[in-house]
């Protein structure tokens, strides 16, 4: 499956509404950069800005408590991969590693970047999605 390197770009956050906004652009040092823009819920926004902010709850949040778990049972997030649009919605998927074994996780693209930016691991999107988003302009 083909697919390329993306950072989050910019976070679009409009005071007391939904939805937010979140842009991821492809990583590439020669091409111009393709964009992919989501519609995501505020909990997800705001979790994104307090990663970016490297802003520390007092409690654990959903987020935190997720990537505690992670590493407190022996794994690490190594990657996370946004591999299918359908209708409208995103699909995207967490790759773990524990003792050499890679294990993939369903889960929200949102959520994918949040735990991404507590950690370093890359996020990736796969050509099939680039294609989708292409044919929806």
């Amino acid at each position: 499956m083909e697919r390329t390197e993306v950072r989050l770009s910019r976070l679009v956050l409009v005071d007391h509404a939904e939805p937010q906004y979140l842009q991821l652009e492809e990583v590439t040092p020669t091409a111009e950069p393709r964009q992919l823009t989501m519609v995501i819920g505020a909990s997800e926004a705001r979790e994104i800005q307090r990663c970016m902010q490297q802003v520390e709850s007092p409690r654990p949040l959903t987020h935190e408590l997720a990537f505690s778990l992670m590493e407190g049972l022996g794994g690490g997030l190594q990657e996370a991969v946004i591999h299918d649009l359908e209708e409208g919605t995103y699909f995207a998927e967490l790759r773990l590693e524990k003792d050499g074994e890679i294990l993939a996780v369903d889960c929200r693209p949102s959520d994918a970047v949040a735990l991404t930016l507590r950690g370093t691991a890359p996020i990736f999107v796969t050509e099939r999605v680039w294609s989708a988003t292409a044919s929806d302009d």
